[in-house]
């Protein structure tokens, strides 16, 4: 039997035998709820009526007791509105309780003074109290919580002994009817939520519930104030299909973006944009927040990364950057068509992070034109997404991610970044700092949550340790979500890739271009970059690319060249043949003697020299022993290699540092986009100066300020540098 067939209870929401299965004691507490009624009703008559004859002759007798009758019913009004508060009943029962002291105090004081003897009045009484006696049972049975509250205080009375709980007591509790109960608990006595949230673990056992289904917050304002949130199912099992675009058309600052929903039936939705959004409705304005993605390895990350992509990709204002150089096709060739900028291979990926501060320097520029502090819609720039897809390939140690992340929020640019484990390993700590938000998907460990996912989720109760059992499943925090969401489990829409494409392309039109700002401050990376005008889906061919402006190919490999003999006279032996024991000796034999008659030879030839007996020189016949003379400096030998090149053909400074722009504008517009310093020999020695060397790192220096070249940092590039812009422009 699934947990949906199971029997629930009245209030609570989990299986039978978990908080309010158990029923009160009979005993007479149904006799007093049903035949108290009826009882004042009928037994009240005489009992009226033979006061009223005691007190009918004497005024002032009369008067006291209709008195003391109102002061008598005011006080079980009262009594019972304490009771009533103590108990932590409904309002409707408040209201019942009041209804009834104040109809029988009014019966009882008006037929001490009238009398109950005539058929007015006695017909008035019996009528009144059977109607409210049939109103009281009705309401005992269908209408009334006490029952489901007493089950409740009792089960909770049973926690509070089994777990020590009694300093936390229950204020309300309310359920959204879709599995998910909230219970107002306070702390008394000194007790905090942290007690409370020590014994969530055996609460959940007790209440037979999942690790990770009781999640607590705690009132900013009041830390004896807790709420409990209890779910009782995994109602994310059946998924939800995807929507399609939640604005399409709609500027990205117009309204959140969706891309799943929680496991109460609420949507997913997230702003990403900060104070820019113009109706935030259910998120709130809050700064840009860079996030991370983080799961294991088929948790989902990448795919629901890809649906909030879409989503953003039917909107305007708006221009999405990709880095992935694991597997691009696979992960983002589907909605490729909706990309601006597509990173595919580390070195693009190098060179990027590189050029992103003058890309930030360059938008934040803008905006200070625009009198802007931040990015607004309608500023003339669009909002910019930059997914950094399995960031570990290129963030460990890359001292360009962290610096962007520092600086590009107040740019309008927003990084997600994509990473199966977020540790200092993958990625460096001041890059995980900032970036406050976070998707966390499937862990192989829980404990690992808190490298993505903020402190309070994870005090909340967030355990995303599913691995990928469950792909898509996920928590979400920051982004605009409350607080009181960050531990509620969350799972991304199913969408087909084809339906993801099919959103993406509808849009072209709609789609705002990337802006001249930003794309000028890209430089060759968005002049060289490819252009997609189709997506790739399971049916196609990734070979059959099509790329407006592809990078240039590697060279065609040249035919193999003809065998040569080897220089010891032997030719290859083109057939393979086995040597047996005979010939092989014979073959080792015949090379020996081959190598002893060119050693031989090159010992004659030494003897030889040696024999020529030369003039003695100057220093011939010293020993250690022996002072060596002082030479004269007249006659000492000066080493003078000169200039390697002739006077005619040498360079000026001026004429050198022009030659090697031009060498660097060249390279870059043939598509080279690195070099070594060897491959300027030719012109640094040419320079008409005494140290050319010195001189070309001075030059190389300011090259490297004014954002022309840098250094390549990564672990095969020593000695490299990245071409970023002409320094002719």
């Amino acid at each position: 039997m699934t947990m949906l067939g199971r029997r629930r209870g009245p209030w609570w929401g989990p299986r039978r035998g978990a908080f309010d299965n158990e029923a009160a004691p009979m005993g007479w507490g149904p006799a007093f709820t049903y035949g108290g009624p009826w009882a004042i009703t009928i037994g009240g008559w005489p009992a009226i009526e033979t006061t009223h004859l005691l007190v009918q002759d004497t005024p002032t007798a009369m008067s006291l007791t209709a008195l003391a009758m109102s002061g008598a019913g005011y006080g079980i009004a009262a009594l019972m509105r304490r009771l009533d508060i103590r108990a932590k009943v409904d309002t409707e029962t408040r209201i019942a309780h009041t209804v009834n002291c104040t109809a029988l105090s009014v019966g009882a004081v008006g037929g001490t003074v009238a009398g109950l003897d005539s058929a007015f009045t006695a017909g008035t009484w019996f009528l009144t109290g059977f109607s409210l006696s049939i109103a009281n049972n009705v309401w005992s049975k269908f209408g009334s919580s006490r029952r489901g509250k007493g089950e409740k205080t009792s089960k909770w009375a049973r926690l509070e002994e089994n777990l020590g709980l009694a300093k936390h007591e229950v204020q309300e509790v309310n359920t959204n009817g879709r599995g998910t109960v909230f219970a107002d608990i306070e702390a008394k006595d000194g007790a905090t939520a942290e007690d409370l949230a020590r014994k969530i673990p055996a609460m959940a056992a007790a209440l037979h519930v999942g690790q990770g289904r009781i999640t607590h917050t705690t009132d900013e304002d009041d830390s004896s104030k807790i709420r409990l949130r209890i779910q009782s199912g995994d109602f994310l099992k059946a998924g939800r299909a995807w929507r399609g675009p939640s604005a399409f058309g709609a500027s990205i600052a117009d309204s959140p973006l969706r891309y799943g929903f929680y496991e109460d039936g609420e949507d997913t939705l997230i702003n990403i944009v900060g104070p820019a959004m113009r109706e935030p409705g259910p998120v709130p304005s809050m700064n840009v927040e860079h996030a991370i993605a983080m799961g294991t390895n088929g948790a989902g990350k990448t795919f629901g990364v890809s649906v909030i992509l879409t989503d953003a990709m039917t909107r305007s204002e708006v221009s999405v950057v990709v880095i992935d150089v694991s597997k691009p096709d696979q992960d983002y060739g589907h909605i490729r068509h909706g990309v601006d900028l597509f990173i595919r291979d580390t070195g693009e990926a190098r060179r990027f992070f590189k050029v992103m501060p003058d890309v930030i320097k360059a938008r934040t520029d803008a905006l200070a034109r625009g009198g802007h502090k931040t990015w607004t819609p309608g500023c003339g720039l669009n909002f910019v997404i930059i997914v950094a897809e399995e960031a570990a390939d290129y963030a460990a140690d890359s001292r360009g991610y962290q610096k962007i992340l520092r600086t590009a929020r107040s740019a309008g640019i927003w990084i997600i970044t994509s990473i199966q484990r977020a540790t200092h390993n993958n990625i460096d700590t001041d890059a995980r700092a900032n970036s406050p938000a976070g998707l966390c998907f499937g862990l192989r460990d829980g404990a690992d949550a808190q490298y993505c996912l903020p402190d309070e989720a994870i005090d909340q109760g967030a355990w995303p340790q599913w691995a990928n059992r469950k792909p898509g499943y996920h928590y979400l925090a920051g982004l605009g979500t409350p607080e009181d969401r960050w531990a509620v489990a969350a799972r991304t829409e199913l969408g087909d890739p084809a339906e993801l494409a099919a959103a993406v392309t509808a849009a072209a039109s709609i789609r705002t271009p990337l802006d001249e700002v930003t794309a000028t401050a890209f430089g060759e990376l968005w002049r060289k970059r490819e252009v997609f005008d189709a997506p790739l889906l399971a049916d196609d061919d990734p070979g059959q690319e099509d790329a407006p402006s592809p990078r240039p190919g590697p060279p065609a490999a040249a035919p193999p060249a003809p065998p040569r003999a080897e220089a010891g006279g032997w030719p290859p032996d083109e057939t393979d043949h086995e040597l047996d024991d005979e010939d092989a000796a014979r073959e080792v034999e015949e090379l020996e003697d081959a190598m002893a008659t060119e050693v031989g030879e090159l010992e004659d030839m030494l003897q030889d020299v040696l024999d020529a007996d030369p003039e003695p020189g100057e220093y011939q016949g010293l020993t250690l022993e022996t002072a060596v003379p002082d030479p004269d400096e007249e006659e000492a030998p000066v080493l003078d290699l000169g200039h390697p090149t002739p006077p005619e053909e040498r360079l000026t400074t001026d004429q050198a540092r022009d030659a090697i722009h031009q060498r660097l504008d060249g390279w870059l517009r043939g598509g080279k986009q690195d070099f070594y310093p060897r491959e300027l020999n030719d012109i640094l020695l040419r320079v008409d100066i005494g140290d050319s060397r010195r001189w070309f790192y001075r030059l190389r220096d300011r090259l490297i300020t004014d954002g022309v070249i840098s250094e390549d940092e990564s672990d095969d590039g020593f000695g490299r540098y990245d071409i970023h812009r002409s320094p002719l422009t």
